[in-house]
């Protein structure tokens, strides 16, 4: 649960406070996309089981295409999160040498 936790909290100071950038747009709008495609997709599915008609392929794609576009995002907010790695350490450290 901790680490959960601090996933947030990083991904919260890093991407909203520190610094905004394509990646948050990215990580908004793949997480409200793709709740809309699951949203109705899970919708249109019990509508489909309670009546017993199969749902039509517009509703489907209504569903599904959200979903996928929303999964990229996501995709693509974490390369980008991978690929944002400091080239340069920050502070140096000297390393102590060892007294006989």
């Amino acid at each position: 649960m901790g680490n959960l936790r601090n996933l947030f909290k990083r991904i919260f100071y890093n991407y909203f406070l520190r610094d905004f950038n394509v990646a948050t747009l990215q990580l908004v709008a793949g997480f409200i996309i793709g709740m809309f495609g699951l949203v109705t997709g899970i919708g249109a599915w019990s509508r489909s089981i309670e009546t017993g008609v199969p749902a039509s392929a517009g509703t489907v794609m209504l569903a599904g295409l959200p979903f996928i576009i929303g999964f990229q995002l996501l995709l693509s907010f974490l390369n980008y999160d991978i690929q944002n790695v400091p080239r340069q350490a920050l502070a140096r450290f000297k390393r102590r040498e060892a007294r006989d």
